[in-house]
């Protein structure tokens, strides 16, 4: 009697097909890539190191990057990618209520919590931003399109932007929350402040100022601010 096979070849496990291992190895220099730069700079990337670290040969490494400026962008756009799409989340859900002063609070939250949930690549975008190299060139895409995000946000929200002083108001605001956010993420990473919450209530009173813009429309400068004595 013939013994029957109870899904012998389903539980062997799938050769992987030549693009797949191609890919793995491709992660695999990207991890190593990670460790180096957190752990010592961008001085530390090298082709030749990253091929070390990752276990394989020097010449795999070029068959994945062309030099170590092209490793270095797909690494920062890795790492600030996932940044940028959590931020639009909270910004697409904000804008959904725009008078819910909750969620207005939970939008600023949300950056505080990622980049002191992520203190390596926080601090890896801000010291990048200076550099001429591969990786700066991602840091500041980063910057500007969280500027643009920003921006877009604040159109939504009524604010004016019919002509260029509009807009370059507007971006003076974004910049203002995005330095407010920085400023405050490095506090507390720092140990100046602890409480997240307090924090995201500070950046909510930002706003309070700013949104004094939105009475600008069609002045061709915006209003001086005058001081009150106590």
């Amino acid at each position: 009697m013939a013994r029957v096979k109870l899904g012998v070849d389903r539980l062997r496990p799938r050769p992987s097909t030549r693009h797949e291992a191609k890919q793995r190895t491709r992660k695999r220099l990207l991890d190593a890539a990670r460790h180096l730069l957190f752990d010592g700079g961008e001085t530390r990337i090298a082709a030749s190191t990253v091929a070390r670290k990752a276990g394989v040969a020097g010449a795999t490494f070029y068959e994945h990057f062309q030099n170590r400026d092209d490793l270095l962008l797909a690494l920062s756009d890795d790492l600030f990618a996932e940044l940028r799409e959590k931020l639009a989340t909270r910004r697409l859900e904000a804008l959904a209520a725009p008078s819910d002063e909750e969620k207005i609070r939970q939008e600023f939250r949300t950056p505080l919590e990622i980049l002191v949930a992520n203190p390596d690549v926080f601090r890896l975008a801000l010291r990048a931003r200076h550099l001429g190299s591969a990786l700066g060139d991602s840091s500041r895409r980063l910057t500007g399109s969280t500027r643009r995000d920003v921006v877009a946000e604040l159109m939504a929200r009524g604010y004016p932007a019919g002509s260029k002083p509009e807009l370059r108001r507007l971006e003076m605001i974004a910049d203002i929350h995005i330095a407010a956010t920085e400023t405050l993420a490095l506090g507390y990473l720092a140990g100046r402040y602890t409480d997240l919450d307090e924090m995201a209530d500070m950046l909510v009173l930002v706003t309070r100022g700013t949104r004094l813009a939105r009475g600008w429309r069609s002045r061709t400068a915006a209003p001086k601010a005058t001081a009150t004595a106590n």
